[in-house]
């Protein structure tokens, strides 16, 4: 579906006001059937003009983007644990208010242009997030860092 993303997303994908996206809310299920995590991308227009309703049936969207020529590079991502709200819990058939982990990516294609937005809502005792760092980047901190921001904190490791 094309619509213009809430500002903050809009801003990340550097559109123009009231610019349109692709957008694209799935819910995926884990191996036993149940619902397990919510996605909610939105790809610039002239960046996922393939990625129709028909084709996300059949297809991830990286898979849909990599076929159209999109190469990825840069990836800025955070996780972060929230609950479910009503609408959530619902898609996602768990409680109001249980555990979800939260992922949001944002990726980047070779030339640094942001092409895909990414909000992943993970209902904790089904799903989990699993990520590898090269050895090459572990003792820099392009490995990641963790950013503590409770009150009072103002440092990050």
């Amino acid at each position: 579906v094309q619509t213009v993303p809430p500002a903050d997303v809009a801003r990340l994908l550097e559109l123009a006001p009231a610019e349109k996206a692709v957008h694209a809310l799935r819910v995926r299920s884990n191996r036993d059937g149940r619902p397990a995590m919510l996605t909610d991308a939105w790809v610039p227009v002239d960046v996922g003009r393939r990625a129709t309703e028909a084709a996300l049936k059949k297809r991830a969207l990286y898979e849909i983007l990599m076929g159209q020529g999109v190469k990825f590079g840069r990836v800025v991502q955070e996780i972060s644990a929230t609950v479910a709200d009503p609408q959530r819990a619902a898609l996602l058939q768990t409680e109001v208010g249980g555990p979800l982990l939260k992922l949001v990516r944002l990726m980047h294609d070779l030339e640094d242009r942001p092409v895909l937005h990414l909000t992943a809502h993970m209902v904790a005792e089904r799903a989990s997030i699993l990520m590898e760092i090269p050895a090459a980047t572990v003792n820099t901190l392009t490995a990641g860092r963790i950013v503590l921001d409770a009150p009072g904190a103002g440092s990050s490791d």
